[in-house]
């Protein structure tokens, strides 16, 4: 397991804390309290004990529920649910992992060192025109790895997307599988229920319209409506300052490339390794559960067909 200190991917300082707690009054003494709640129910479930649950992961979840507990528990036990019905993207991470091909081959996905009012920046660019080497598989499985490690060490409101679409074509959107996509999208809503502030499109093609029209049919209208798409980087400068950027849009931050290689190293070490491998375990048991039969409220009108209006 992580133990509680400073990620290199995700660093935050203790004034960092102090003003996200104050931002939602929460106070260490109210905070602790809840998380000893939450454990403690989550223990006497039935289907999710044995999976088990850390004390980092329930605060997190507990700020990005806004300090309220019956939420944290319906996100808790859709979270271990989504992910046992999601088993392409949550496992067989020890044959990835140990692979000695890179994980980041036709897009780079980093995370900015610094919160910028209490949010985690995050670019995503594409970096190689050719369809054929982008995996949805493999794109999704290292979003919710880096998610597994951000929920352990991180400390965060909300997110800040920054999407460089440049070399992004209708080839790259075909290869969205929509199952898995929507079970992310379920993964993502109704389990970790990240919020999301803002997300800054770069470089627009003309996919634009054709990717939005597609991720609305598995993405909430609030969070779609919070897509902002910029003409120039001094536009993007209004909303994302230069600071909290790599250098490859004029920022202040490292390179992009030169982030890849640290994220390469660092969740193929021996530590963060073996913590992947073992969050693989964080799964429900549906047998377990008590009067529900969850496969059937699943498949019910998850899988919606592929569709660009």
């Amino acid at each position: 397991m992580l133990e509680d200190e400073v990620h290199p991917f995700y660093p935050y300082t203790k004034e960092d804390v102090q003003e996200i707690r104050g931002e939602l009054g929460l106070k260490e003494s109210t905070i602790q309290e809840d998380v000893d709640a939450i454990v403690e129910w989550f223990l006497k479930q039935p289907h999710l004990v044995e999976a088990g649950i850390d004390r980092n992961f329930v605060e997190r979840m507990l700020i990005i529920s806004k300090g309220s507990m019956e939420k944290v528990k319906r996100r808790l036990d859709s979270y271990y649910k989504y992910r046992l019905l999601a088993p392409e993207i949550i496992q067989n991470r020890e044959k990835v992992l140990s692979d000695s091909e890179d994980l980041w081959t036709s897009y780079l996905q980093i995370a900015m060192p610094k919160l910028f009012k209490g949010h985690r920046v995050s670019v995503v660019k594409f970096i190689n025109p050719e369809p054929s080497v982008f995996s949805c598989e493999g794109f999704l499985r290292n979003t919710f790895m880096l998610a597994d490690i951000r929920l352990r060490t991180d400390y965060f409101l909300g997110d800040i997307w920054v999407l460089d679409m440049k070399h992004a074509t209708f080839s790259h959107l075909l290869r969205l599988n929509p199952a898995l996509m929507q079970k992310s999208a379920n993964l993502f809503h109704e389990g970790l229920g990240v919020r999301i502030k803002s997300i800054h499109i770069i470089n627009a093609t003309s996919v634009l319209n054709n990717a939005i029209s597609f991720m609305r049919q598995f993405f909430s209208a609030k969070l779609m409506d919070r897509v902002v798409v910029h003409e120039s980087l001094d536009d993007l400068y209004m909303s994302v300052p230069k600071r909290y950027l790599p250098k490859d849009y004029g920022g202040e931050e490292p390179a992009m490339a030169e982030f890849k290689d640290k994220y390469e190293k660092e969740l193929r070490s021996t530590k963060t390794k073996q913590f992947l491998i073992e969050s693989m375990k964080m799964v429900s048991d549906e047998k377990k559960r008590p009067n529900s039969d969850i496969n059937e409220e699943f498949l019910a009108g998850s899988f919606r067909k592929l569709d660009f209006d």
